[in-house]
């Protein structure tokens, strides 16, 4: 019997594309994968709860491309990557590249890995967390990133990338643009995060033809807010990237970042129903600032209470209006906790200058991929390498991302995911047992500054004190 994989990878696809393209056949398609999505959550032993969230996100992931797809906002090569790549070889069941690692390490490969090739900018935002500028000039070599992609899909049948940056549409080397990355690696879909400021009506067109990368678009709120972080005119240029997107049939997001100043407004209905809505964003990724990287403060750290605010708002959105996002710091009783270091379904970083971490927000390294590619060793050497497999360790020892087979009183409250911000006495742990080093000046700063951590250490604790009561009630009593 055929497996849909195969037919998803196959000269069928042109066929199933064009049924895709039929409004009433989708439809009852869609109605069949809610179906399906919703048994496959419920036979997980994970709290019913946990099951529950994990669901919503897909069934309003289904129901967002189901209405991208009536508007016209996917176009027909695009949806045949999204077939090919997306579905049949992320969503699906593994590949033997997969299936060999695990039989052979006894452990799931990472899902992806989140690479930024190039610290240049065209802009220079307040609070960066990758301090980046036009004048930084650092950059992943080409045939160092080509190898990186190759390894991902030969050791752990990896098909899905996140490019961050620095501005990855700036990245160049060695006669190699980041389209001719994508191009190269075509059985991979990526997702890019970009300030949209370089995507005319050209670079538009050209991801089309690719199919192959969502941008998810940095905005911080309407026009006054976006500027005063982004600079004067960003926001004007960010509303033309949307249309040059829609005009062509790119799918994007919006990737939204929460400070104490913007919240209230980035959760608002009718800054909720411009992204998605008005500007037809298909996802958006909700990111809390973190006190890392340029002019690091606690300042615009989003506050205890206004986290949980976020919480309770975010939980109205992903029921009742259908969006499909994600918060990284809330949303981890649908991600199963952290996702660093490499654990099942997560991923490491790559920076540009070669720094591997176990996050784009921990920004401490033990190992370098240029070294280590130079001393003969892989993407399995990072892997297993002490200081990530003791992330993972901890990962598991506060109980994320394993299979239960019951519900056990000694699971850690996932509404508190983070090591560096919600545990961050334990990244200080780990920093200080590897000898982990900064990966640049602010994070170096950071490291000496016994003000930062002890207000770190007490958003922490607050943060357990709020929602160890809703963790409790909502998802282990049920």
């Amino acid at each position: 019997m055929v497996s849909f994989g195969e037919i998803v990878s196959g000269s069928a696809t042109t066929l199933l594309n064009q049924l895709i393209a039929n409004d009433s056949l989708r439809r009852m398609a869609l109605r069949q994968a809610e179906t399906m999505a919703y048994e496959n959550c419920m036979e997980d032993a994970y709290p019913h709860a946990v099951k529950e969230a994990e669901f919503i996100a897909k069934r309003n992931l289904l129901y967002a491309l189901d209405k991208a797809l009536e508007q016209g906002l996917i176009a027909p090569n695009v949806r045949k990557r999204l077939l090919q790549n997306l579905v049949g070889k992320i969503m699906l069941p593994g590949s033997d590249a997969k299936k060999n690692f695990i039989a052979k390490h006894k452990i799931h490969p990472p899902g992806f890995l989140t690479i930024s090739p190039g610290a240049t900018c065209n802009l220079q935002c307040t609070g960066c967390y990758a301090n980046s500028s036009s004048s930084e000039k650092s950059m992943l070599d080409y045939h160092v990133f080509s190898r990186i992609l190759t390894e991902k899909e030969k050791l752990w049948g990896s098909y899905f990338t996140v490019i961050s940056g620095g501005e990855p549409l700036m990245w160049r080397s060695e006669g190699k643009s980041m389209l001719d990355i994508f191009k190269k690696f075509n059985s991979e879909y990526f997702l890019m995060y970009t300030n949209g400021t370089l995507i005319d009506k050209k670079m538009a067109r050209r991801l089309a033809e690719l199919g192959n990368v969502t941008p998810a678009i940095s905005i911080e709120g309407f026009e006054e807010s976006t500027d005063q972080r982004r600079g004067k005119g960003t926001y004007k240029k960010i509303l033309e990237a949307f249309a040059n997107l829609r005009e062509v049939g790119v799918p994007f997001g919006v990737s939204l970042t929460a400070t104490r100043k913007n919240v209230d407004m980035l959760l608002s209905d009718e800054f909720i129903d411009f992204c998605f809505g008005q500007q037809g964003a298909i996802y958006g990724w909700f990111f809390h600032y973190m006190p890392i990287g340029r002019a690091y403060t606690m300042d615009l750290v989003v506050t205890p209470e206004q986290r949980l605010w976020m919480y309770e708002r975010q939980q109205t959105l992903l029921r009742d209006k259908k969006l499909f996002f994600l918060d990284f710091w809330n949303g981890g009783p649908i991600s199963h906790g952290c996702l660093s270091g490499g654990r099942r379904g997560g991923y490491f970083y790559i920076n540009w200058n070669g720094d591997v971490t176990p996050c784009v927000f921990f920004p401490y390294s033990t190992a370098n991929i240029k070294k280590v590619y130079e001393d003969g060793g892989d993407l399995n050497t990072l892997l297993f390498s002490p200081f990530f497999s003791d992330v993972r360790a901890w990962q598991t020892e506060y109980g994320f991302a394993q299979d239960y087979k019951v519900v056990k009183p000694e699971i850690g409250n996932w509404l508190r995911p983070c090591p560096m911000r919600d545990h961050h006495r334990k990244a200080q742990e780990l920093i200080n047992k590897h000898r982990a080093e900064p990966v640049d000046l602010p994070a170096a700063d950071a490291l000496g500054d016994s003000e930062y951590h002890k207000m770190l250490n007490e958003y922490g604790d607050r943060i357990g004190e709020l929602t160890q009561p809703i963790w409790d009630r909502e998802y282990l009593a049920k």
